[in-house]
């Protein structure tokens, strides 16, 4: 079973007002290299913003592998479904809970850092406790750990 990070984020539009009733609809699709073999991923995971515009889901870390080649788009719609906003090729490195503009910073390190295998990951926390807490298969010695961050 993968794990799971908590993705969240908050809805406006360009008045910077939030968008109640709005969609957020995350979409997982590529590939990546498992103890077991090469495994082609999908997943579709949608979200209803309530009346701040604030929205949560969970989404498979897809930091998991050892060669990743995966990564999720979010796409943001009004409640109108007019779209708002298309963020591509963000890259959940651990099942730490992350906000959608922490995850746009640091997703192009981390994919890099799952192809390139040596490379180490920027992850961002609140407290170093809660890196430590994280399953052995989640953390790597190549780590670098922001604390204080998030």
């Amino acid at each position: 079973m993968p794990n799971k990070a908590t993705v969240s984020g908050v809805l406006v539009d360009a008045t910077l007002s939030p968008i109640a009733q709005g969609k957020i609809i995350a979409t997982l699709s590529g590939s990546d290299v498992f103890d077991d073999g090469m495994r082609i991923v999908t997943q579709k995971v949608e979200a209803t913003t309530n009346a701040r515009g604030e929205w949560s889901m969970q989404l498979i870390v897809n930091g998991d592998g050892h060669n990743a080649a995966t990564s999720w788009t979010l796409e943001g719609y009004s409640e109108f479904v007019t779209k708002v906003f298309e963020v591509k090729s963000l890259f959940i490195a651990s099942a730490l809970p992350v906000n959608l503009g922490d995850l746009e910073k640091t997703s192009a390190q981390n994919l890099k850092a799952a192809r390139d295998g040596g490379s180490c990951r920027l992850l961002a926390v609140t407290d170093y406790a809660d890196y430590a807490a994280l399953a052995e298969n989640q953390r790597r010695d190549s780590d670098i750990i922001l604390v204080g961050a998030a």
